[in-house]
């Protein structure tokens, strides 16, 4: 805390620490945000902003917005880089160190090692130059400590963190971070007067809205409202939005009644879904086979009505036609079948993650938009493996996807009969 120069444990790089005994012997005075409501209409026009990885930080990391599995140390390298320019003074390399720190976080060998993920933290809020960049900061030092039960210092880090901040980014912090030592401290009520009741009664920005969403929804449920509690749930992508917070603060048993029913809604939702998506191909193909069978049958009818003779020139349109019939209906009750096995596997498949490693168009296509062969790196328990699956995709969509983590369901008997999350 009275600061000096140490070696980092990690890479090895000098660091000068700053002395924060001030901080420390004068905390403040841990105060609600306001919700006054032109405050809160200005913070609301802030809202909508997805944080961008600027093109420097992407190339530094190796062409990717994100911190690619083994480039770990030469993340951590380049923090250190940005570091030492954003504690001159460099604006630029604030925002980019800022980053690079929260897709660190990200990463399981930082988020699991609890002395790594603070000591990120407190330097890059040292090394800051604008005070979004602390507040961001002290709010990860904030939850970090309430996740693992430390009341004292997390009410330490709040005390430190700005009061009505003009910046939604520097409010949502400071709220969402309140909000976890509120749930924490088993008061149900503040929580809701930080978050709202509901999503966008407070702006939250963008990235803190999963966590506003599930310390909310638990407030609901201490409340003994479970209905609402569920409804709340509503707001998140996905079940494994809760998944992932309920990981990093499993000491807070969040939303254990409502997250469980609503788990099994999305679920049921999400089989209806995927037995949609994979009836719709084989269906589509199977209904367009039908059709041009059809016409070929009633050309080969018109013919030898014609010329009064059903062969040889009648009947062949004839035959092709209730052949392509026949696997226009064959094509048609296999896509029901995959439907059922689609349903069955969202609901009672493993849920793995998997990455997008490859894409290859197949030739088909359905209304024009092409059907994928995707090539998936699946991360089985088991030991990995390679598997792949089709999919319709528009062509910039198989841009997003790959390289990019997904989520599967697969058998538990049949490992390579699996399922994208939708």
């Amino acid at each position: 805390m009275h600061g000096g120069v140490v070696a980092c444990s990690h890479c090895g790089g000098q660091v000068t620490l700053p002395d924060r005994g001030a901080l420390v012997a004068n905390p403040g005075v841990l105060a609600a945000p306001s919700n006054d409501p032109h405050r809160l209409q200005q913070l609301r026009a802030q809202d909508g902003r997805s944080r961008v990885v600027s093109p420097g930080l992407v190339a530094l990391l190796g062409g990717s917005p994100r911190v690619l599995p083994g480039r770990e140390r030469e993340a951590l390298a380049i923090w250190q880089s940005l570091r030492a320019r954003s504690a001159a003074g460099d604006v630029t390399a604030s925002e980019d160190m800022a980053t690079l720190v929260l897709l660190l976080s990200e990463v399981p060998a930082v988020y699991q090692n609890g002395e790594l993920g603070d000591a990120l933290a407190e330097s890059t809020f040292d090394a800051a130059v604008l005070p979004r960049h602390k507040q961001e900061q002290l709010g990860r030092l904030t939850r970090r400590a309430v996740a693992r039960g430390d009341r004292e210092a997390a009410r330490r880090y709040l005390t430190w963190m700005a009061a009505d901040p003009a910046e939604l980014e520097s409010d949502s912090e400071l709220r969402v971070s309140a909000a976890f030592l509120a749930t924490l401290e088993g008061a149900a009520d503040r929580v809701i007067a930080l978050v709202g009741a509901r999503k966008d009664e407070v702006p939250i920005a963008d990235p803190l809205d999963p966590l506003a969403s599930v310390v909310r929804a638990n407030a609901h449920e201490q409340r003994g409202d479970l209905r609402a509690a569920q409804s709340v749930l509503g707001e998140l992508s996905a079940p494994s939005d809760l998944d992932r917070v309920r990981e990093r603060f499993a000491a807070l048993s969040l939303c254990e009644r409502s997250g469980t029913a609503y788990a099994s809604a999305w679920n049921l939702a999400a089989a209806r879904r995927a037995a949609a998506s994979a009836r719709g191909l084989g269906r589509v193909v199977g209904v367009m086979l039908g059709l041009v069978g059809a016409m070929e049958i009633a050309i080969g009818l018109a013919v030898a009505r014609a010329t009064g003779k059903l062969m040889p020139g009648g009947g062949i349109n004839v035959i092709i036609g209730g052949v392509m019939i026949a696997i226009g209906l064959v094509l048609a009750l296999r896509a029901s079948s995959k439907a059922r096995r689609a349903a069955w596997l969202r609901i009672h498949g493993r849920s793995l993650a998997a990455r997008v490693v490859d894409a290859q168009v197949t030739g088909m296509r359905v209304n024009n938009v092409p059907v994928y062969r995707l090539g998936l790196d699946v991360a089985d328990p088991n030991g990995p493996y390679r598997a792949t699956i089709r999919k319709l995709l528009l062509e910039h969509e198989v841009t997003l996807l790959l390289g990019r983590e997904v989520r599967v369901r697969v058998d538990p008997a049949r490992r390579d009969d699996l399922i994208l999350e939708v």
